[in-house]
C-alpha cells in the first residue's frame, strides 16, 4: 500500500524523518521499506525551502528506483513555464516579473554550483502526471474536477510548447483545466473586498474549499474569507465546486494549519505548511479485512 506525503518545499529533513516514523530506510542512498511500500508524493518539490535540490535528489531517486510515485505541483509547472521560452510572443510562459522572479529565486540559488543538474529536474518535471487514479484511491495537487479529468484522459498528451502556448491563453480551455487542477478553483469577492495572502499580496478572490463538508456559510466554503462576510449565509442560488465520489482523493497546496484533520471523509488535503513553520504529513493507507484505513503521521 501506500504512504501518501503533502508538499515538501525543500525541507528534506523533514522529509527524512517522516520516512523513517514511516519506516522506510536508506539503502544505497534510496529509501526502501522492507513491507514494499510505496511513497506518494503530491508535488510541490521545490522553492522556499532550504534544502530543495537534496529533496529533489531523494524524491526522484525513489521514483526512479519503484519507492515511490509523484504528481505536478503548481511549482514545478511554474519553473517549466519560467524557463521555456514562447518563440511566438516573446519572453517566456511565466512572466519574469519581480513577484515571479522572488517566488523561485531560492531554487535557483541552490542550484548555483549544480547547473547541469537543473535541466536535468526541469525535464523530469515534464513527465509528471497532473493527476493520478488507481482503484484505491485518487491524487491531484489542488483540485479534483472530475471534468477536467476526463478532458485530460481524453485529450493531455504531456508538456510541450504546443500545450504551453495554448495553456498559456486564458480563453483556452487547456488554461483553465491546468489553472484549476494545479492552483484551485477561486472566486471573486464581493463589494469590493480583499485579503492579504501567505505572501502579503492583496487578493480579491478566495479559493474555494471545494472538499468542504459543512456548506452553510462563506466562512465555511472560502480560504481566508474576509471576517465582514464569513458568517453570512450562502444563497441557495450559489454554487461552488464539491467532491461528492465515495473514492478517497488526497492534495496538497492550500497550507492548512494546526494538526492535520479529516474534514470530509473522501477528500482530504496533507498540506500543513512546512515551509511556513507547520508540519510534513504523511496519511498511511492500509487495506484489513475489506476495509480501507487511513491514518495521519507527522
Amino acid at each position: 500500500m501506500f504512504d501518501i506525503i503533502g508538499d515538501i518545499h525543500g525541507h528534506v529533513s523533514a522529509l527524512e524523518n517522516l520516512l523513517q516514523k514511516l519506516g522506510y530506510v536508506r539503502r544505497n542512498g534510496v529509501y526502501t521499506h522492507d513491507e514494499g511500500r510505496k511513497v506518494a508524493f503530491l508535488g510541490d518539490f521545490i522553492d522556499r525551502g532550504p534544502k530543495i535540490r537534496e529533496s529533489l535528489h531523494l524524491v526522484k531517486n525513489m521514483c526512479d528506483s519503484g519507492n515511490a510515485i509523484a504528481i505536478m505541483g503548481n511549482h514545478e509547472y511554474n519553473a517549466i513555464c519560467f524557463h521555456t521560452p514562447h518563440t511566438e510572443k516573446g519572453g517566456f510562459f511565466r512572466d519574469h516579473s519581480l513577484k515571479e522572479i522572488e517566488q523561485h529565486i531560492e531554487t535557483l540559488r541552490q542550484f548555483k554550483h549544480h547547473e547541469e543538474e537543473w535541466p536535468y529536474f526541469l525535464e523530469w518535471f515534464k513527465t509528471l502526471p497532473l493527476y493520478y487514479e488507481n482503484e484505491d484511491f485518487r491524487m491531484v495537487h489542488a483540485c479534483w474536477d472530475n471534468d477536467h479529468i476526463t478532458w485530460l484522459k481524453n485529450n493531455y498528451k504531456g508538456i510541450s510548447p504546443e500545450f504551453l502556448s495554448r495553456a498559456y491563453e486564458k480563453t483556452n480551455i487547456e488554461y483553465n483545466v491546468v489553472e484549476e487542477t494545479l492552483k484551485g478553483k477561486e472566486t471573486k469577492l464581493p463589494d469590493g473586498l480583499s485579503f492579504s495572502d501567505k505572501d502579503g499580496a492583496v487578493r480579491h478572490e478566495c479559493r474555494i474549499k471545494w472538499w468542504a463538508h459543512e456548506r452553510k456559510t462563506f466562512g465555511q466554503i472560502l480560504m481566508l474569507c474576509p471576517e465582514k462576510i464569513a458568517h453570512v449565509e450562502i444563497p441557495s442560488n450559489s454554487y461552488f465546486h464539491s467532491y461528492n465520489d465515495a473514492k478517497p482523493v488526497f492534495f496538497g497546496h492550500y497550507w492548512l494549519k494546526g494538526n492535520p484533520v479529516i474534514e470530509h471523509p473522501s477528500a482530504i488535503c496533507l498540506d500543513y505548511s512546512v515551509a511556513k513553520g507547520g508540519i510534513l504529513v504523511a496519511c498511511r493507507l492500509n487495506g484489513k479485512r475489506g476495509a480501507f484505513e487511513k491514518s495521519f503521521i507527522y
